[in-house]
């Protein structure tokens, strides 16, 4: 571990089951986790530890992450950003339901600059039986003590996974986030074991300028189905959004042969609203042409999203309109990989 900065690691608590305690109405967010970490987990005092410190932030109080809407990602950015200096790194304990999309979001909003932003979460509440919470907090704190990496990180059990390329896969207790189109970052054993090659996959200085409010913005996700018709894509184009992450099929996209649907992409393309598309399929990748299906979708206007998981895209689009990006720079940027967050070909 790096032992040459003496600064707190900053500990941001959001809510979600890491902190929650059994309540007549189900399990609920407290706000006793500091006390209770200082009581539970004795190891944040073993040697080569780095010091905490628990941050308030602007966003409330502690939530279930099914809750969780952007202007948490803002005020999370913020209270970083006010932190920076002083901190040597930023863990954020949050409910696992919306994980990824915060750890995205932080991913795009470049925060913290070059101190690395973890974000973590557990499968069953600090305290209880077979809690994986403490775990995982010594293991982002290890990571951050180990002075490798400036990513916006998601550590989970023995991995570190880029944040803007994982996804929730399951409920289930042990490893619920997969991270298909991108290898662990590093395995967390006795020893970090750092994945040869993984920073020059985020390319430099790249990110979208930092944003300090949700502003309005208003990003809408729509799967494609069978039956999916233009009346329906109308609908979602029609109540206001920016933009539209379009849950594609795999292979073929959408429904290309469907002259209204196209009509009415491109008519929403005429008016400034960005249409992403990204692949239904976990470890699947958009590619425009491939099928002659997807080439009427490609000249209405829908930009690839190449292998960006859903999380990715709706953040991304979020954050590039937050900080006034027009219709035409969005969906250069969307398409382009700016935080390891697409494969490039």
């Amino acid at each position: 571990m790096n032992q040459h900065d003496d600064r707190p690691v900053g500990l941001l608590y959001t809510g979600g089951t890491f902190g929650m305690r059994q309540s007549e109405r189900g399990y609920e967010p407290t706000d006793d986790l500091p006390q209770r970490v200082e009581r539970d987990i004795p190891e944040l005092r073993a040697p080569g530890m780095p010091p905490i410190e628990w941050i308030d932030h602007d966003a409330g109080p502690p939530i279930n992450s099914s809750d969780v809407t952007p202007s948490l990602w803002y005020a999370l950015a913020d209270t970083i950003r006010a932190n920076a200096e002083r901190c040597r790194g930023f863990i954020v304990i949050h409910g696992t339901d919306t994980l990824a999309y915060t750890g995205s979001a932080l991913s795009f909003l470049q925060p913290a600059g070059d101190r690395p932003v973890i974000v973590t979460g557990a499968s069953r509440p600090l305290g209880e039986t077979g809690s994986d919470a403490a775990m995982n907090l010594l293991n982002a704190l290890r990571v951050i003590a180990a002075g490798v990496t400036t990513e916006t990180g998601l550590v989970f059990g023995d991995r570190l996974l880029r944040a803007n390329r994982t996804t929730k896969r399951h409920g289930m207790y042990g490893q619920p986030f997969a991270s298909p189109p991108c290898e662990p970052l590093a395995g967390i054993g006795e020893r970090i074991e750092y994945r040869t090659g993984a920073e020059d996959e985020r390319p430099g200085g790249g990110a979208a300028s930092p944003a300090t409010s949700a502003r309005d913005v208003r990003i809408a996700m729509l799967p494609v189905y069978p039956g999916l018709d233009a009346r329906t894509f109308n609908a979602v184009a029609d109540s206001g959004v920016q933009g539209i992450v379009l849950e594609a099929y795999p292979a073929g996209i959408g429904p290309g042969g469907d002259r209204a649907f196209v009509d009415a992409v491109a008519a929403a393309h005429a008016r400034g609203v960005v249409v992403g598309a990204v692949s239904q399929a976990r470890d699947g990748r958009i590619r425009m042409g491939r099928y002659a299906s997807s080439t009427p979708l490609a000249a209405a206007g829908v930009v690839s999203g190449a292998d960006m998981t859903r999380e990715a895209a709706l953040t991304k689009l979020h954050i590039l309109f937050s900080v006034g990006a027009g219709p035409e720079s969005v969906r250069e940027q969307f398409a382009r990989n700016l935080q390891g967050e697409l494969t490039d070909e």
